[in-house]
C-alpha cells in the first residue's frame, strides 16, 4: 500500500523542535515509547515518521539533545539508525529485555548519568525496571514534549488531514448510496470499511458502527460514527445518522439539538478560548432540554492519535492556537439510543474554526 508521508523540511521542523523543548527542559534526551497499540501509536509516529513497525510490539525512540535518535523495533521512516531483538516483545511479560537494550543506547550516546525524559502512555514495568538497574547514575523524568509539540499542525500535516477528510466523505457517500432496508447492519458496516480501505486508510479505529446481523427494517436508524487512521497516519472523526423511512419526532428533534450544540460550540473554537469554553456552549444550548453533556466531554484534538489535547471537557483549560484540528461532537447524558453524536473535525484559524467535512449534517433520510 502507498501512503503519504513527509519530506525532508518537515522532519527537520519537528526535529528543531523537539531538541529545543529537551534543551528547555533541562534534559540529556527524551525516550519516546509505544505499545503499538491502535491509538497510542501518535508519538512514535511524529518522531519516526514509520508507517511499519508501529503496531502491536513495543516500540522505542531515544532522542538525544545532542547527536541523531536511534530507534529500537522501528522500521521505515526518517531514523537512519534502527535497532532490533531477537524476539517477539508484543506482550508486557516479553518486555524486559528491552531494558538492557535502551540502556546500551543510552550509554553508547554517553548520556547514562543525564537526565532522560520519558514519554508515552504506557512503559512495562519490567522493562522500566531493568532499564533503572542498568543505570542507577542516570535521572528519569515524565515528559510530554511531544504531545504538546503535536497539539498545533503544520500546514503540511493539515494538507494531510485535509486529505484524510475527503477519504471519509468518500466512505460516507458511498455508505448512502448503499443504505437500504433488507440488508444487515453488518452489511453496511462492511461497505463502509470497504471503502475506508479502497481509499488508503491505514486502519480503522474502535469506535462502535452499528454491528448486527439482523434485517434492518423501515422506521430503523444507522449510527454513522466511523475513525480512520488515513492519509499520513492522521486519524479522521465524522459522526452522522441514517434514517430508514421518515425518522420519529424524538429522533428528528434529538439530532437537530446535537447540530445547534456542536454549532453553538465551534463559535468558541478560536484562539484564547478553551475547551471548557467549547464545553460550557454545549451545556448552555442544552439547557431547558433533557438532556446534558457527557461528563467525560464532547470533542477532542485529533492528529496522530484519535485522542489528543486539548478536550472539550469542563475540566480542561488548555488555550486553543491557531493550526490545532479538533473534533467537536456532543455526547448527550443520558445518551440516545440512535446515535452517538454529530461529530466534525475543524481547523482552528486566527478567524471562524473551518469545518473540513462536506457532508452536511442533517438527519440522512433513505426511503
Amino acid at each position: 500500500m502507498v501512503v503519504d508521508s513527509f519530506d525532508l523540511e518537515e522532519r527537520n521542523r519537528r526535529w528543531f523542535k523537539i531538541r529545543h523543548a529537551i534543551e528547555r527542559s533541562g534534559l540529556d534526551g527524551l525516550l519516546v515509547i509505544s505499545d503499538g497499540h491502535l491509538e497510542r501509536r501518535g508519538s512514535i509516529r511524529y518522531v519516526t515518521n514509520a508507517v511499519s513497525g508501529t503496531k502491536l510490539m513495543w516500540h522505542y525512540v531515544l532522542f538525544p539533545l545532542k547527536g541523531e535518535p536511534i530507534a529500537i523495533n522501528v522500521r521505515g521512516g526518517w531514523l537512519e539508525d534502527r535497532r532490533t531483538l531477537s524476539f517477539r516483545g508484543g506482550w508486557v511479560p516479553e518486555s524486559e529485555p528491552y531494558g538492557p537494550a535502551i540502556a546500551d543506547v543510552i550509554r553508547e550516546l554517553s548520556i547514562e548519568k543525564g537526565n532522560i525524559g520519558i514519554e508515552g502512555d504506557y512503559m512495562p514495568v519490567p522493562a522500566y525496571q531493568r532499564m533503572v538497574k542498568e543505570l542507577p547514575e542516570a535521572t528519569f523524568i515524565p515528559s510530554s514534549i511531544i504531545h504538546e509539540l503535536r497539539r498545533v499542525k503544520s500546514p503540511a500535516e493539515i494538507e494531510l488531514v485535509e486529505r484524510g477528510v475527503e477519504t471519509m466523505d468518500k466512505a460516507c457517500e458511498a455508505c448512502l448510496e448503499y443504505a437500504r432496508p433488507g440488508i444487515t447492519w453488518n452489511d453496511i458496516t462492511s461497505e463502509v470499511c470497504t471503502t475506508l480501505y479502497h481509499w488508503g486508510t491505514e486502519d480503522i479505529g474502535g469506535y462502535p458502527l452499528s454491528r448486527s446481523t439482523s434485517i434492518i427494517q423501515p422506521g430503523d436508524s444507522y449510527n454513522l460514527y466511523p475513525e480512520a487512521q488515513t492519509s499520513g497516519g492522521y486519524w479522521i472523526q465524522l459522526g452522522r445518522v441514517i434514517s430508514f423511512g421518515e425518522p420519529s419526532k424524538e429522533l428528528r428533534e434529538a439530532w437537530e439539538l446535537n447540530m445547534k450544540a456542536q454549532r453553538r460550540g465551534a463559535e468558541k473554537l478560536r484562539p484564547g478560548q478553551t475547551g471548557a469554553d467549547v464545553m460550557r456552549a454545549i451545556n448552555d444550548t442544552l439547557k431547558g432540554s433533557k438532556y446534558t453533556g457527557a461528563s467525560r466531554g464532547s470533542g477532542h484534538g485529533i492528529g496522530l492519535d484519535v485522542l489528543e489535547k486539548p478536550f472539550i471537557s469542563l475540566d480542561d483549560e488548555t488555550v486553543f492556537e491557531s493550526g490545532m484540528v479538533v473534533s467537536i461532537h456532543p455526547v448527550f447524558y443520558p445518551p440516545v439510543d440512535a446515535f452517538e453524536a454529530n461529530a466534525d473535525m475543524f481547523v482552528v484559524t486566527e478567524d471562524k474554526p473551518r469545518k473540513l467535512s462536506k457532508i452536511t449534517p442533517e438527519i440522512k433520510v433513505i426511503l
